[in-house]
C-alpha cells in the first residue's frame, strides 16, 4: 500500500511539473519540431547546393544564415529556447549542410547511394574556410536556440 501511495504521489508531481513547466515538450511536440526543422534543413540544403553548383561559387556566409534560419524555425515551432533545442538545432543544421554537399553531387551526376559517404567526407576535407563557416553556422544555430 505504501508503494502505491508513493507511486501515485510521484505521478501527480510529474503531471503537475509537465503542466506548469513551459520548457517541457511532449512527444508529439518534439516530433513536430524535429520534422519541421529537418524538412526546412533539407530544403535549405538543396537550395544552397543548387546555387553553389549553378554558379560555381560556394557562398560560405550562407552557412551562418542557414544556421540562423534553422534555429528560428525550431524555436518557432517548439515555442521554447533551451539547451535541448540548441542541440536539436545544431544537429538539424548539420543535416542542412550535409544535404547541400549531397545536392552538389546529385546535380552533377545521377544519384547513387555511393555519394552519401563521399558527401560526408567532403564536408570535412574541403578548404579550411568552408569548415570554419560550417562550424560557425552550427554554433549560431545552437546559440540562437539555447538562449
Amino acid at each position: 500500500m505504501k508503494d502505491w501511495k508513493e507511486y501515485k504521489e510521484r505521478r501527480d508531481a510529474l503531471n503537475y511539473f509537465r503542466q506548469n513547466n513551459d520548457q517541457f515538450l511532449s512527444t508529439n511536440e518534439w516530433i513536430k519540431t524535429i520534422v519541421a526543422g529537418v524538412l526546412a534543413a533539407i530544403l535549405m540544403g538543396i537550395a544552397h547546393g543548387a546555387i553553389t553548383t549553378a554558379l560555381g561559387i560556394d557562398f560560405s556566409v550562407l552557412y551562418i544564415v542557414i544556421g540562423f534560419a534553422v534555429a528560428n524555425i525550431v524555436t518557432s515551432v517548439s515555442g521554447i529556447t533551451s539547451k535541448q533545442m540548441g542541440i536539436a538545432s545544431a544537429i538539424i543544421t548539420f543535416i542542412a549542410f550535409f544535404t547541400s554537399r549531397l545536392t552538389m553531387f546529385v546535380v552533377s551526376f545521377p544519384f547513387s547511394f555511393a555519394f552519401i559517404p563521399i558527401a560526408l567526407k567532403m564536408m570535412f576535407t574541403s578548404d579550411i574556410l568552408d569548415i570554419i563557416f560550417i562550424v560557425v553556422g552550427i554554433f549560431v544555430a545552437y546559440q540562437q536556440s539555447e538562449s
